[in-house]
């Protein structure tokens, strides 16, 4: 999760570490406030006197809220700078740093009026502020009291984490953490109590977790779980779905059960940054989202079974016995590959600093399809052009132009991305006078 100091800057990534050892090497932020200074009034403002409960409660749980910065304080809500800083100084506790062991909350009105700078202004904007954005509420279950950033973010992680996270990652009794996903979604903690299994227990054990919830929720990187084309994906699956989206060839996604029109609509409009880009296309639908929830679930993404390399000459060797490229003098078609090589998408440069061209070579970029055009044989120029569609990704065409006086050889290559980060494809020799 993201460790705030109280200048809203971040201080650490962390998933799963206790409190205290998070943040037991972290310095304390030192904030003092100008010598000039124009004086505070230190006695008990009106506002504090007067304000009823339900605004008292809303003001408290804002100000103790961890996603409350002195920037929400200062330019949101309006506070004077020193009363936004001093505020959230106390909430951080001696290491200035708010999610740690030692946070100082405000249990009371009258502990927020005794900060510096704030008096009935400030007050009054807390509780404008406040009813116009209220903080999470804290809930009492069983016995066990959530603050409300507790509450928010151990609803936000139930709904959405995998089995095992909240079997393993949260400690939780194997049957609780089974009951809690058989009976999402939950509206707020108190929802929960009565799943069986959940007691006392399993619900500290939650708001143990809240901590890592809290900072995946408020993370700049928003959750990808959700529901697409009436599919649910949560967290864990919705990312690894991404991935296959993203990478996967179209003979992995129609392996997958993915018929073959949107797995190649799919292979051709990436990339995307969300499974509902994925859902959005034309021709993808609930059976699509399916197949691609399933294979994200069945632990084939991620660790290629088959030599690529290989797979991709099995397929089009056949094809290049006898075949030529024809330009003004013919030549065979022959295969090339580069292990290793297709951990991003190929472009002219990078082709051209793999073939070993001859210096002052250039490389231009030409359109795929002329490539299989030329090919002597149209059977098997359809056979090939079929095996990159399935079995490549990012497929370019270019030229190798070498220096005069031996320019008109030109090298063509045509070569793709396969699903284990090779470049493969095929090679000729173009006449161009």
């Amino acid at each position: 999760m993201i460790s705030r100091r109280v200048d809203g800057t971040e201080l650490a990534k962390s998933a799963g570490m206790n409190t205290s050892s998070r943040f037991a090497s972290l310095l304390v932020v030192a904030l003092a406030l100008p010598a000039c200074a124009e004086a505070w009034d230190a006695e008990t403002s009106d506002a504090a006197l007067t304000i009823s409960a339900g605004d008292a409660a809303l003001v408290l749980d804002l100000v103790n809220y961890p996603a409350t910065t002195v920037t929400v304080l200062d330019e949101a809500v309006g506070l004077d700078s020193r009363a936004a800083t001093n505020i959230l100084v106390h909430v951080a506790g001696a290491d200035g740093v708010v999610l740690s062991a030692d946070d100082d909350l405000f249990g009371d009105v009258a502990e927020l009026d005794a900060i510096a700078y704030v008096g009935d202004a400030a007050f009054a904007s807390l509780i404008s502020y406040a009813h116009a954005h209220p903080a999470p509420t804290a809930e009492s279950v069983e016995g066990v009291l959530f603050h409300g950033w507790e509450a928010e973010a151990v609803v936000w992680g139930v709904n959405n984490a995998t089995l095992e996270e909240l079997d393993v990652g949260a400690a939780l009794d194997a049957r609780a953490a089974q009951n809690l996903v058989a009976g999402r979604p939950y509206a707020n903690v108190s929802a929960m109590g009565p799943v069986a299994y959940v007691g006392g227990v399993a619900l500290g054990a939650l708001r143990d977790y809240a901590d890592v919830w809290f900072g995946m929720l408020h993370d700049a990187t928003p959750p990808l779980a959700g529901t697409f084309d009436g599919v649910a994906f949560d967290e864990a699956t919705a990312h690894t779905a991404l991935d296959i989206a993203n990478g996967a060839t179209s003979a992995e996604l129609t392996g997958h059960g993915m018929a073959a029109s949107p797995a190649a609509k799919i292979v051709a409009s990436r990339p995307y940054t969300t499974l509902g880009a994925v859902a959005a296309l034309t021709g993808v639908g609930t059976a699509t989202m399916t197949a691609l929830h399933g294979y994200a679930q069945s632990g084939d993404w991620g660790t290629p079974a088959t030599d690529c390399v290989g797979a991709f000459a099995d397929a089009v060797q056949p094809h290049l016995a006898g075949l030529y490229f024809m330009s003004e003098s013919d030549r065979l078609v022959e295969l090339v590959s580069y292990p290793g090589e297709g951990t991003t998408a190929p472009t002219a440069a990078s082709v051209l600093a793999l073939v070993g061209a001859p210096a002052g070579s250039t490389a231009l970029l030409r359109d795929p399809a002329h490539f299989f055009q030329n090919l002597e044989e149209p059977t098997a120029a359809a056979a090939i052009e079929a095996a990159y569609g399935t079995m490549l990704t990012d497929v370019v065409y270019v030229a190798v132009i070498p220096p005069a006086p031996d320019d008109v050889v030109v090298s063509v290559y045509v070569v793709g991305r396969t699903a284990c980060g090779d470049l493969v494809g095929l090679k000729s020799i173009a006449i161009e006078t």
